[in-house]
């Protein structure tokens, strides 16, 4: 059986990402020591998550987000969660204020990054949002589903290209990487034959249709940016879909739209072992990257 052509085990699949199975969780993760991570928006949902397993791994994470106190307090819950354990064995947390909905907050973002840092090990654009309603735009006037969730991305990708390049030289083939967050909706919901440019200048108001051509621009963005700068820097660009989870992506989503996910949203550390498996796992190759698999 299938749905709008793609099978209902892929949708099932998506919907529900391995709990049981997954090859990398918060048990079995390698030591991260002397690793350095960013994780756009991770002080809720799954960026908190994952922020807290890097932590504890002993990696050093940046969390970039608008809101400082959220991560000053977000910060404080996982040191505090993980107070019993050995000082050593644990990574550290920062924070760069970063706002996804003005390029210029990324341009200052990833300048203050590379000015305290020269390693970037993985960077993750969880960041994002869902089903904004009444058609709002970013400060520099694009639509604010695909701003946020893709073009901003893209831009804090490419200022911090050297800083990731300058990793992968010293650091195991195909292990510098950049993942990105997609969506069951690209394949259930992305329009027909493509998005239509032209449009995006005048965007509808229809909140799932935004969403979706956001998501499927994340997926092509993140392939085109392998193949274009891959194999010259060494840097993976992967997109895949953490799966549906309880997050403040839908904070501000009309509750026709979110109460309908909401029996299929679990708790967002699941959504977390399919990031660790994109960022850390020896399974993920370039070549995976540039076909978007």
């Amino acid at each position: 059986m299938s749905v709008g052509g793609v099978a209902l085990s892929t949708i099932w699949t998506q919907f529900s990402s391995p709990k049981n199975s997954a090859s990398i969780t918060e048990h079995n993760i390698a030591p991260q020591a002397g690793k350095v991570f960013i994780v756009t928006g991770g002080s809720s949902g799954i960026g908190f998550e994952l922020s807290r397993v890097l932590y504890t791994a002993g990696a050093k994470v940046y969390i970039l987000s608008r809101t400082k106190a959220n991560v000053e307090t977000a910060i404080r819950k996982i040191e505090g969660q993980h107070a019993t354990v050995p000082r050593d064995n644990l990574g550290s947390l920062h924070f760069i204020h970063l706002d996804l909905e003005d390029l210029e907050s990324v341009q200052k973002a990833a300048a203050s990054f590379e000015a305290t840092e020269k390693r970037l090990d993985v960077l993750y654009c969880n960041a994002g949002l869902a089903a904004v309603p009444d058609g709002p735009k970013t400060k520099q006037g694009l639509e604010l589903h695909l701003g946020v969730n893709c073009v901003a991305h893209v831009l804090l990708e490419k200022l911090l290209l050297p800083v990731l390049t300058a990793t992968a030289k010293i650091t195991p083939f195909d292990s510098v990487r950049v993942v990105w967050a997609s969506s069951v909706l690209v394949e259930l919901a992305s329009p027909k034959g493509g998005i239509n440019i032209p449009e995006l200048n005048k965007p509808s108001n229809n909140t799932n249709s935004n969403y979706s051509i956001s998501k499927t621009a994340v997926w092509f963005a993140a392939a085109e940016l392998s193949k274009r700068y891959g194999k010259e820097t060494g840097v993976v660009s992967i997109a895949g879909n953490p799966g549906t989870y309880v997050t403040n992506a839908w904070r501000i989503a009309p509750a026709y739209i979110y109460y309908p996910f909401r029996a299929f949203m679990r708790h967002p550390k699941f959504g977390t072992y399919t990031y660790l498996w994109m960022g850390l796992s020896g399974e993920v190759t370039m070549e995976d990257a540039i076909q978007g698999r």
